[in-house]
């Protein structure tokens, strides 16, 4: 898979800030890895959108719960580095750039309510 621009930008970022010891240096390569696939993730939901016509009708576009992942794993990355706050910070912004973050967690919830509430409506509406 080639390395993207924003993969390589946190590679550099790291590879110039510190002097890192093979084990740091491969968890390096490996959340710029991460950034490569999530780059190919949010592509992909770029062009077929967050909502995709799945077996049983219109869904959430898997690609949305995998880039979610894929962010929640490369921060699990950045934090075993045990790199200053700051710097932490800074890269992570930097990973972080042109992504457009969806909670998941917050959609589902909402959906759950939205389903709770109809169910309750068609239970209790007519008393």
């Amino acid at each position: 898979m080639p390395e993207t621009s924003r993969s390589a930008a946190f590679r550099d970022e790291i590879t110039e800030a510190f002097d890192l010891d093979p084990d740091h240096a491969r968890i390096v390569d490996q959340a710029a890895r991460i950034l490569d696939e999530l780059d190919l993730m949010e592509s992909a939901i770029a062009q077929h959108g967050a909502i995709v016509q799945g077996r049983y009708g219109p869904q959430i576009n898997p690609a949305l719960e995998q880039a979610d992942k894929h962010r929640k794993t490369f921060m699990a990355l950045l934090k075993s580095l045990n790199l200053p706050r700051e710097t932490a910070a800074e890269i992570a912004s930097i990973s972080a750039e042109g992504a457009e973050v969806v909670d998941l967690e917050a959609a589902a919830a909402l959906a759950r309510s939205a389903s709770a509430r109809k169910a309750a409506n068609a239970r209790w509406g007519n008393r």
